[in-house]
């Protein structure tokens, strides 16, 4: 398929653009979900030369999990010469053998907090049930949420202001109206007009959310081939941008909900229980299921700070009438027996 070729579920995304290099990252990290893994599976099945950049980026990453001193790259180099099964030629210099490697690995990064084989991009990860705060080169501030990562080119701030977000991240944005700020998701742009905000984009999310603090930003989908028309939101305003393009907004919403994650604390009003097993699953890092839809559709109202998981289930089960049982290191909310 070549150049052209696009995933099921990513209809917007082409060989060389970075958010297929995030899929095949999550994919190879046993990270995707099953909708995402079985995406990979058709886009491997279209063509054999897929399968071969699977291959290729699955060398990165193993070679990047290598911890080499430094005194030993010599040894190291010639570990992978004999991984890529290639013949020692005396006139082959190693510059043009990094450029083969350089290009073999396309333009992928990968998601561990570290640059590995191109220092294109700098990368930033907080594990489940952590939280991180980080300053980028022009004073922006960003809180990444659990399970979340961001990255950005090297050369951020030079010519452009752009960051890419698998997760849910809290933007304080320096003031530049010559380079606008833009936080790119598999599905979703979100420029800075501005402001402070928050955009909430996990995988397993069915929409893009954005909360503004303070200011104003626009909000666009990912997909630049389809016509759609930006939405302005301004503060304590939230804004929705399902998979199809649709957005939706509400106006006055409470902001200090949204932030509390940022404080260590969990606030839900009013939420689907399906949302809360989804964010207690990443803050805890425990798996958690229910039994059906019904169950899924109960909504709670409940704050939670550094309480431990334990307690937190129980308040849960019984604000909903509902029972804890855990079965094979996963945690399952059932109906109490009538």
């Amino acid at each position: 398929m070549g150049v052209g070729t696009r995933l099921p579920r990513y209809s917007s995304v082409h060989i060389d653009d970075e958010r297929l290099y995030l899929l095949l990252d999550r994919y190879l990290a046993g990270e995707a979900s099953a909708a995402e893994a079985q995406a990979v599976r058709e886009w491997l099945a279209e063509d054999a030369e897929h399968e071969l950049l699977l291959e290729e980026l699955r060398f990165v990453r193993r070679a990047g999990t290598e911890k080499v001193p430094p005194s030993s790259t010599d040894m190291a180099w010639a570990r992978a010469v004999q991984a890529l099964e290639l013949a020692p030629k005396p006139r082959v210099s190693r510059r043009l053998l990094v450029a083969g490697l350089t290009a073999a690995a396309v333009v992928v990064a990968l998601l561990a907090g570290r640059i590995v084989l191109r220092p294109r991009w700098s990368e930033y990860a907080a594990a489940a049930g952590h939280r991180t705060t980080l300053h980028l080169p022009d004073g922006t501030r960003v809180t990444l949420g659990p399970k979340s990562r961001l990255r950005n080119r090297a050369d951020y701030g030079r010519s452009d202001r752009a960051v890419y977000l698998d997760g849910e991240a809290y933007f304080q944005v320096a003031p530049d109206k010559q380079r606008p700020f833009r936080v790119h998701t598999a599905g979703s742009v979100t420029e800075d007009l501005g402001t402070a905000f928050v955009v909430s984009a996990y995988t397993d999310q069915i929409a893009t959310e954005v909360i503004v603090t303070e200011g104003r930003v626009s909000l666009s989908r990912a997909d630049t081939t389809v016509a759609s028309r930006a939405v302005v939101l301004e503060a304590r305003d939230l804004g929705r941008l399902d998979s199809s393009g649709t957005a939706t907004v509400r106006r006055g919403v409470d902001v200090d909900r949204y932030l509390a994650w940022t404080k260590g604390v969990l606030a839900f009003d009013g939420a689907p229980l399906s949302d809360v097993v989804r964010a207690l699953g990443r803050w805890y890092n425990v798996e958690m299921r229910l039994p059906d839809s019904a169950v899924a559709a109960r909504r709670l109202t409940a704050t939670f700070q550094n309480e431990p998981i334990d307690l937190v289930l129980k308040r849960i089960a019984l604000t909903l009438g509902l029972r804890v049982e855990r079965t094979d290191g996963a945690v399952f909310l059932l109906p109490n027996p009538r």
